[in-house]
């Protein structure tokens, strides 16, 4: 789709291959210290989850992005399914973004377009028109309003310039129509969002060419109609801003991550973008960020680091846990992470404690098979073929209909007995009630 690799924008955080790559070696060598084998995909990269979406809702449905495809509960983390990536439209070393809308509709940012499912991961089709072919970016679903959810999408038009769009939808995927202006050609965008609070305002996070390649935060009151400026302190193509989230009252509070080598950095701005503070400088990568939904609480976390938690009025840090989350999502019902199976006792995870203590929803050998949907649907005809390579390389097993396991929970220590097997039972059904916390 790019003419040339420096054409071709930067993946957002948690997508770029070299900084997977560092962090499947260093899994890797621990699993092999410890005298385990350390499986491998076919597209090379170690078994990790890295993003967890949960139904505006029905707080028992989660969709969880692997490094294997996507991963999906429908009854809270009993029972997990595979989608595979193919069925998406996505592959290799790419992360795309994903998020549930009002009715169910799944949605995909991918390299090829904005890719929808209206029947729960069994059939995918991509949008038309002129996001067919347009490497999607980022997209963030509403918050207030889940049936509707913005896009931006960039594709490079050589020579250091990029074509960068921001789209809508109102009607739950149906149909997206362009908003507002193009960004400036020198402008290569990285993250997107609404705030919750005014539904007119929006944000990109991103960064300009050269000389200097200064990270920026492109701010609209009109939808995009128009967009505001403002430069971010110690940003550029070397330390990426990402947007973290919005205060879901105040539109002026906006948490912004900064994506270095080798450390990160949190900082927040209080007044739009006009000024900023840093407020939590990581030891590493910082691959988690919540807000609780209130927005009164802020945790961040990472490999190295573990959990932290401020309150968002004075956001000073205390260490929570030693659970090197690397990803954070904060519902009503409870806080989720992503972990290392390894390190942290699961591959998913479920605190109702702020970050204190986990309980395992899913561990990396608890996937019970393929999605199960209609013999002629996509996910059918594509994954049923595919799933044996992927069961062979994570462990897991199809489930019988006698017994089941139960989910060991993983406290602040990090660790965690795998899924039991009783007989007839395959360990895949996790989080049921009695697990342990």
């Amino acid at each position: 789709m790019h003419s040339s690799a420096e054409e071709t924008p930067r993946p957002r955080r948690g997508t770029s291959a070299p900084r997977r790559r560092r962090l499947a070696l260093s899994a890797a060598a621990l699993v092999a210290a410890l005298g385990l084998a350390a499986p491998a995909l076919a597209n090379g990269r170690f078994p990790a989850a890295g993003l967890i979406a949960s139904h505006p809702s029905d707080p028992s449905r989660l969709l969880v992005r692997a490094t294997y495809g996507l991963l999906s509960t429908r009854d809270g983390g009993e029972e997990w399914r595979w989608i595979c990536e193919p069925v998406v439209g996505f592959g290799g070393n790419e992360d795309p973004m994903v998020a549930f809308l009002a009715d169910g509709t799944i949605i995909a940012g991918v390299f090829e377009g904005l890719s929808a499912s209206k029947n729960g991961g069994c059939d995918w089709s991509f949008a038309p028109g002129e996001l067919s072919d347009s490497y999607v970016i980022d997209l963030s679903a509403d918050r207030e309003d889940p049936s509707r959810a913005v896009l931006v999408i960039s594709s490079g038009l050589g020579a250091g310039r990029f074509l960068t769009q921001l789209w809508e939808t109102s009607d739950n995927a149906d149909s997206w129509t362009k908003s507002g202006a193009d960004l400036p050609e020198d402008f290569l965008a990285q993250t997107v969002d609404a705030a919750p609070s005014n539904r007119d305002r929006l944000y990109l996070s991103g960064r300009f060419g050269g000389p200097d390649y200064a990270g920026a935060l492109q701010r609209s009151d009109d939808r995009g109609a128009t967009w505001e400026r403002f430069d971010i302190p110690g940003s550029d193509d070397k330390r990426l801003p990402y947007i973290g989230a919005i205060d879901p009252a105040d539109p002026d509070t906006i948490y912004v991550r900064l994506d270095g080598d080798p450390s990160d950095a949190l900082l927040v701005s209080r007044d739009g973008g006009q000024t900023f503070a840093t407020v939590f400088e990581s030891r590493g990568d910082l691959l988690g960020f919540a807000l609780s939904p209130d927005g009164a609480t802020v945790l961040v976390s990472g490999p190295q680091d573990g959990i932290w938690r401020a309150a968002a009025s004075s956001l000073e840090f205390t260490r929570m846990s030693g659970i090197g989350a690397r990803c954070l999502t904060w519902t009503e019902a409870a806080l989720f992470a992503c972990g290392d199976e390894v390190v942290d006792g699961f591959t998913v995870g479920r605190s109702l404690d702020e970050g204190k203590s986990f309980e395992a929803l899913l561990h990396r050998d608890g996937l019970c098979g393929p999605i199960e949907c209609a013999p002629e649907s996509g996910a059918a005809s594509t994954c049923t073929d595919l799933w044996g390579a992927t069961e062979l390389t994570i462990g897991s097993r199809q489930c019988g209909d006698a017994g089941s396991g139960s989910g060991a929970g993983a406290g602040s220590g990090g660790s965690s007995a795998g899924p039991s097997e009783e007989a007839g039972g395959c360990g895949c059904r996790l989080g049921a009630p009695g697990a342990a916390s």
